[in-house]
């Protein structure tokens, strides 16, 4: 843990006169860093893309920062929005449906709303890299490295629309319906609230076995599922749970805790209602696997175990738009690539970390268009990958 900081195959006929098809080269194989956005020392912890053109990321300070994202090839931006009114860390970001409204929740037990869209504001300044270099305690270095310049960036520093305080702990579960009515948050204190989305309101609460450190609502609004554990150094069987429940009443519906043998760190259903994927991977524990599993959607009865897994654990997943493909990012500084059908991996994207030690990639989020891919690095920035391929 850190403290400071083709074969190409052509076929043609020898009778018929066909002209050659154009020749794709594989899923993601051109997949590359374009943008590396810097920001400061503190863990970038979350990031969401909005649309398919904007990105915000948020860190354990309590700041959410908003970048413009430039057409490819073109210079990496500075951010355009500094989302203020969280006091303690963010730990997850959404967007909403429609693209119109960006959700955080915080260690600060509140859940807030940004308008992700319109940069409404006050003008004001912001300081990129302060100063810390980031090196890790296992780190044999002879000399420290000159920390990074700063920078210092305009911004319209923005209020939240409208917060959301039903939680008395930090609050880690953040998940909204497809439908965009129904938001489901879940907290340290083994709490799930139920809310509207349009009047924020509570339409359900119930008590979960152990702290939640992730969920999501199926795609047909029906089912909650939550990734639940205790944050002990040493997991033991009682200490981690995968449950199902019914949204409106908090009715059991499956417990495949004893599928898995720790933490799950992020669980997701796919849009289509296909799928359920979950990363293991405790957030205290950086000396485990990071397997990535897949769920049966209705039963949670466990159906693959993807391989090779992340090395000390996986951080988070998200679906690809194209309904094929599952990315998932760990502690080993990770991209993996996996397709859906089969479980196997089409490709990593990044180098793994040296040393047993190493900044964690801690989420990710694909544009609707699935052609980005945003990284929120532990490290302190926030990395862009382009996905398409050249034609």
């Amino acid at each position: 843990m850190r403290h400071f900081h083709c074969l190409l195959l052509l076929s043609w006929c020898t009778f018929v006169s066909v002209p050659f098809a154009a020749v794709q080269s594989a899923p993601f194989a051109e997949a590359k860093v374009i943008h590396t956005l810097p920001w400061n020392s503190d863990v970038v912890t979350s990031v969401a893309l909005i649309g398919n053109d904007k990105v915000a990321a948020a860190n354990k300070r309590g700041d959410i920062l908003i970048w413009n994202l430039p057409a490819p090839g073109e210079k990496s931006p500075d951010p355009a929005r500094r989302l203020v009114g969280h006091t303690r860390g963010v730990n997850r970001l959404i967007v909403t449906p429609n693209g119109k409204t960006l959700i955080s929740v915080s260690n600060d037990h509140t859940v807030k709303y940004w308008d992700a869209l319109k940069p409404d504001g006050d003008p004001g300044k912001i300081v990129l890299n302060d100063g810390i270099v980031r090196v890790g305690v296992s780190e044999k270095v002879a000399k420290l490295p000159d920390p990074p310049p700063p920078i210092t960036a305009n911004v319209v520093v923005q209020r939240p629309l409208r917060e959301l305080i039903g939680h008395k702990d930090w609050i880690w579960g953040l998940a909204v319906s497809r439908d965009g009515k129904t938001l489901v948050t879940g907290d340290e204190s083994k709490v799930v609230i139920v809310w509207d989305v349009q009047s924020g309101k509570e339409q359900a609460r119930w008590k979960t076995k152990l702290w939640v450190r992730g969920l999501d609502i199926s795609s047909d609004g029906k089912t909650v599922v939550t990734a639940e554990n205790f944050p002990q150094l040493r997991v033991v069987e009682g200490d981690l749970g995968v449950r199902g429940w019914e949204t409106l009443t908090g009715k059991l519906k499956f417990d495949v805790s004893k599928e898995v043998k720790a933490g799950i760190s992020s669980i997701r259903f796919s849009d289509d209602g296909k799928h359920l994927a979950a990363t293991r991977g405790n957030i205290e524990n950086e000396n485990i696997g990071g397997p990535v599993f897949l769920f049966d959607p209705n039963t949670g009865k466990k159906l693959n175990e993807l391989k090779p897994a992340h090395q000390r654990g996986a951080t988070d997943l998200a679906f690809h738009p194209d309904g094929k493909h599952l990315f998932t990012c760990g502690r080993d500084r990770v991209v993996k690539i996996w397709r859906l059908e089969g479980g196997s991996l089409v490709r990593d994207l990044g180098q793994t970390s040296k040393g047993p030690f190493g900044e964690s990639f801690h989420a990710i989020s694909i544009t609707p268009d699935g052609k980005l891919l945003a990284v929120a690095d532990g490290g302190g920035q926030v990395v862009i990958y382009t996905l398409e391929n050249r034609k």
